[in-house]
């Protein structure tokens, strides 16, 4: 029986962007960045605020993502850096 691993493309694209490819990095924003945005959106209901807080999310993905180790889905690692940032933005502004 062969084991096929199935997100070797995924952890191929991570470690693309890790080394600050401009490329990988938009195709990592394109493929989670619908979903995340919806993250924000639970959050912040405003939605200009929401993408700006979208974008300062993925700030924080693109350089702390050599900090991510591959354990547990990156897509939840994405969505808890989008949680805390939009938690943050909601302390601050009250």
């Amino acid at each position: 029986m062969k084991i096929i691993k199935l997100h070797t493309n995924q952890t191929l694209l991570i470690k693309k962007a890790v080394d600050s490819n401009s490329e990988a990095q938009k195709q990592l924003f394109d493929q989670y960045s619908p979903k995340m945005l919806g993250v924000c959106r639970q959050y912040v209901k405003d939605l200009h605020h929401a993408e700006d807080l979208l974008l300062q999310g993925f700030l924080k993905v693109f350089t702390n993502l050599a900090t991510y180790k591959n354990k547990g889905s990156f897509e939840g690692w994405i969505r808890r850096i989008m949680v805390n940032t939009c938690i943050s933005y909601l302390r601050k502004k009250t």
